[in-house]
């Protein structure tokens, strides 16, 4: 019983820790030559001093790389046309992706990319506290069926061996 009662805790701590989650989102702007890549979460709290990894276009070495602001902006001067890769991340796991199309010095087009949840967010906790309550009962029925096939076979119950071993 008390058992029981300690994983549904578990179970309604881990659902309140993604019903309480954010998303983020991110803007792109062109202030004199510059692109200014701005993120902040979707409750509207700038996301201050995450870490930024800037990717020139068919590169897979770091252009740029640093923090944000307090007000959660970046800014780099793009050297070749292409498609840059902006990457803002925190320490808490929530990471923005940007890819900003640069055509000419200047000029540019900011895509956000992997910015928010699939799902909407209360939709996103059903899913999650449906998927660990489903784990739950698939190891529980595994555990039940492994309980009644030592049944079968003669044992007097699970972790007990009779005298002799099992018959034969």
């Amino acid at each position: 019983m008390y058992r029981n009662l300690w994983i549904l805790s578990l179970i309604f701590a881990l659902s309140l820790g993604r019903v309480w989650a954010h998303g983020v989102e991110g803007e792109v702007r062109i202030l004199s030559g510059a692109v200014v890549v701005t993120a902040w979460y979707d409750t509207g709290e700038p996301m201050s001093y995450a870490r930024v990894e800037i990717y020139a276009p068919d590169s897979r070495f770091r252009f740029q790389s640093g923090r944000t602001d307090r007000n959660g902006r970046v800014a780099f001067v793009p050297d070749v046309p292409g498609t840059w890769r902006v990457i803002i991340s925190d320490r808490l796991g929530h990471r923005l992706e940007l890819r900003v199309k640069v055509t000419a010095p200047g000029e540019s087009i900011g895509e956000v990319h992997g910015g928010g949840p699939p799902l909407p967010r209360p939709l996103a906790a059903v899913v999650g506290v449906v998927l660990v309550l489903g784990i739950f009962g698939w190891v529980r029925g595994f555990k039940r069926a492994r309980r009644r096939a030592g049944d079968e076979d003669g044992a007097a119950g699970p972790g007990v061996r009779l005298p002799g071993g099992p018959p034969r």
